[in-house]
């Protein structure tokens, strides 16, 4: 089973493309013209999002206990 994980992004880098949200596959992120939404009820933890991202913009950071 895959680590379970929160994506993050870095504001600085990311330019809202969409490109992450048109790759994952559960729907979890949103992407409008003013902002970033990541759904961590929906995540699958498949990073394909972190993959995808073509300024390297996201990242994971481990899931505690509980969250």
């Amino acid at each position: 089973m895959p680590e379970k994980i929160k994506v993050v992004v870095n504001e600085d880098k990311c330019y809202l493309c969409g490109g992450c949200a048109g790759v994952c596959p559960t729907l979890a992120i949103n992407v409008s013209p003013s902002k970033w939404e990541f759904f961590q009820d929906k995540c699958i933890y498949c990073r394909i999002c972190i993959a995808a991202c073509p300024v390297g913009a996201l990242s994971a950071e481990p899931l505690g206990v509980g969250e």
